[in-house]
């Protein structure tokens, strides 16, 4: 500071006295001004690098400024963007959700109309259902006066009928002293063809039919023990074996050794229908000897029928081929129903036996009445769950598809009946629902509903099946394949409001296929 002030000093005195150099009071010493020089050279070099200082530092200030720009216009663009991301996801998200939400809510708005429609037709169905009531209790108080004037008439018939009997007594004397004479005859020929019945029992016993019937178990042992050394014991020792496996597994090869077997189970049958251990497998191997031969059309298969029927016969008539001798002998069909009433086979104690002679006869039978007897037997065996555990067992929904077609019309309903008692709630529901998942069924099905059936309750328990069936998503080519869909709302276009029930299920059906239903116009 002392220096600055003497040089200010200095130099305001210098500039003033500049034209008087030349004094010599005012004269400045060369040292001096080199002084002066040198301080000012230093404030000037200091001032410099101040200035160069000053100068970076702006650079700096600016560049930093230049870099903050660029970052804040940088994070604005980043900040815009992502808030337009995030906030076109959020109208991407809200829109789907609302769409979503209407969607739910045509569906709901749908299912409504729909249950509302149910409702509608369930309620025409009640009321057709009490109209229908009060007909029939018209119809009953009918017939209950018609029964009591047949009663009164009844009881004025059988006073009349006494008094007749009081005026014949005289006649039925005479009647009975023929009835007599009659009875001493029949003892006589009674007596003769007792005689001929023992004779006819020793011959039986000879040592010839002792040894036809070690004949028949001889051979059917050694086809069976053949067959399962052949096909079984030596394939699983044989490393290479002479024929493949599936050599023994194939139909041809099977039915050959079915057919062999078969004529001689007929007397094994009835030589051993009381003996349980021995009688379930026949009718076991029976029964899937059945069902190999309907695979197959072979000439082998098509000349069984008339052991089959024998079959069939000697597990309905249980030792029928000993009944014939002395039906004829006696004349009189006794005997007859004494053998059906034993506990063999169909009548058997074991629910099981019972089942499967039920199943064989309704596989080898065609007389209408054992037909109808066998299905009744079939319907009481189905209550419990152990015997729809066995019909699933024997895949015994094919033999019941049989009487589905046209030439079995008699007995279509009593079929219909036995399928939805299968289909009821059980524990084996879902198992006959996959056994009817398969082209035999829904082709029977689809034959059965293009045939105009009189009975309208057949239509309706089918459909019940098929309501059920269209559940699963596996089914739905079965439905198109067999143009179940095209009839279905054929039937609904032209059956009007006629048949509620069977209209209900129809629409479930198409409701569950997501087809929508025709309309008339």
């Amino acid at each position: 500071m002392k220096q600055a002030t003497r040089f200010h000093k200095t130099r305001s005195h210098g500039m003033s006295n500049m034209p008087v150099i030349e004094d010599d009071t005012a004269e400045i010493s060369k040292e001096e001004m080199k002084e002066i020089y040198r301080e000012l050279q230093a404030i000037s070099d200091k001032l410099r690098e101040e200035n160069n200082i000053l100068h970076e530092r702006e650079a700096k200030l600016k560049e930093r400024e230049r870099m903050l720009t660029i970052s804040q216009e940088s994070l604005q663009t980043v900040t815009d963007h992502q808030m337009r991301s995030k906030i076109s996801a959020l109208e991407e998200k809200f829109g789907s959700e609302i769409v979503q939400l209407e969607q739910t809510l045509k569906e709901k708005l749908k299912e409504n109309k729909r249950l509302k429609e149910n409702f509608e037709t369930m309620k025409q169905a009640n009321d057709a259902l009490k109209k229908e009531i009060e007909v029939l209790t018209l119809r009953n108080s009918k017939l209950e006066k018609m029964s009591n004037s047949l009663q009164a008439r009844f009881v004025n018939l059988q006073r009349k009928q006494e008094y007749d009997l009081k005026l014949k007594e005289s006649d039925t004397m005479k009647v009975t002293t023929e009835i007599s004479s009659n009875q001493q005859s029949r003892e006589n020929t009674s007596q003769k063809l007792g005689e001929k019945l023992e004779n006819k029992i020793l011959k039986n016993n000879t040592p010839q039919n002792k040894q036809s019937v070690v004949q028949v178990y001889s051979t059917t042992v050694s086809i069976l023990f053949d067959w399962i050394c052949e096909a079984h014991l030596r394939q699983s020792l044989t490393e290479l074996p002479i024929k493949p496996v599936e050599t023994y597994k194939s139909l041809p090869f099977i039915q050959d050794k079915v057919v062999k077997i078969l004529p001689n189970l007929v007397d094994i049958l009835r030589d051993n229908s009381s003996n349980i251990h021995c009688g379930l497998p026949c009718l076991q191997f029976i029964y899937w000897s059945l069902l190999h031969l309907d695979q197959g059309q072979s000439p082998l298969s098509l000349n069984m029928s008339t052991t089959t029927r024998r079959i069939g016969e000697e597990i309905y008539y249980p030792k029928s081929s000993k009944v014939p001798d002395v039906e004829k002998m006696i004349g009189s069909s006794a005997t007859l129903n004494e053998k059906i009433k034993e506990p063999l086979f169909m009548r058997s104690t074991n629910n099981h036996i019972r089942l499967l002679s039920t199943l064989i006869v309704l596989k080898t039978l065609s007389r209408a009445d054992v037909i109808a007897q066998a299905f009744n037997m079939l319907k009481l065996e189905l209550k419990s769950e152990h015997a729809k555990e066995l019909f699933l067992y024997y895949q015994a929904t094919n033999v019941i598809l049989n009487y589905l077609k046209p030439i079995h019309k008699a007995f279509t309903s009593v079929a219909m009946e036995i399928l939805l008692q299968m289909a009821t709630d059980s524990p084996f529901q879902q198992m006959f629902f996959e056994s009817c998942s398969n082209e035999n069924f829904f082709r029977s099905a689809a034959l059965l509903i293009r045939t105009p059936l009189p009975d309208i309750k057949v239509m309706e328990r089918l459909s019940i099946i098929l309501q059920k069936l269209s559940k699963l998503k596996s089914n739905r080519r079965f439905f198109e394949t067999y143009t179940i869909v095209a009839i279905i709302q054929e039937m609904l276009v032209s059956g009007g409001n006629e048949n509620a029930f069977l209209n209900l299920n129809l629409k479930s059906i198409l409701h569950n296929l997501k087809i929508p239903a025709k309309t008339l116009f």
